[in-house]
């Protein structure tokens, strides 16, 4: 893909072109067959790197558009995952606080039962060291934007 320096460096290139073909229409005035002939080359030259020309910036104007899209699916999740990341601190805020007094209570109204769930808690945690659970999936999966073609390379005569 050719970069915006590329671009700007062939169109350099391109009015040194100009330049050259200025110069040579001046310095010959009498052989107008011989002006047609350099005139041609040149003019197909400078018509070949401009519809390359046209074409990077094509296709730059498409790689534009498919960066755009990737930034407006990463802001609305961006958005969506911070809202929802503030109702679920207020949540599990309130579940804490809530356990917390359910332990408390259960733990001072019957401790057997406090000893039996510890008990199972340990059970638990020994079980799960062998054979731990399977991974929950990912909530969120990328979806990628659609990339333009690349182009193909210039034209070999008309960068040097």
């Amino acid at each position: 893909m050719p970069s915006a320096q590329d671009i700007f460096n062939e169109l350099l290139q391109l009015g040194s072109k100009l330049d050259t073909l200025n110069a040579t229409c001046q310095s010959i005035k009498t052989d107008d067959d011989q002006l047609l002939n350099v005139t041609g080359t040149d003019l197909g030259e400078l018509v070949t790197a401009s519809t390359y020309t046209n074409q990077a910036l094509y296709q730059n104007a498409l790689q534009n558009a498919t960066i755009i899209c990737l930034l407006e699916q990463i802001s609305k999740n961006t958005c969506d995952l911070v809202n929802l990341a503030t109702v679920q601190t207020r949540l599990q805020e309130n579940i804490e606080k809530n356990t917390m007094r359910m332990a408390a209570i259960l733990s001072s109204t019957h401790p057997e039962t406090a000893l039996a769930l510890e008990r199972e808690e340990a059970l638990r945690r020994d079980l799960e060291k062998c054979c731990p659970p399977e991974p929950t999936p990912p909530a969120c999966k990328q979806k990628p934007c659609q990339a333009p073609k690349q182009i193909d390379p210039p034209p070999g005569n008309v960068i040097q």
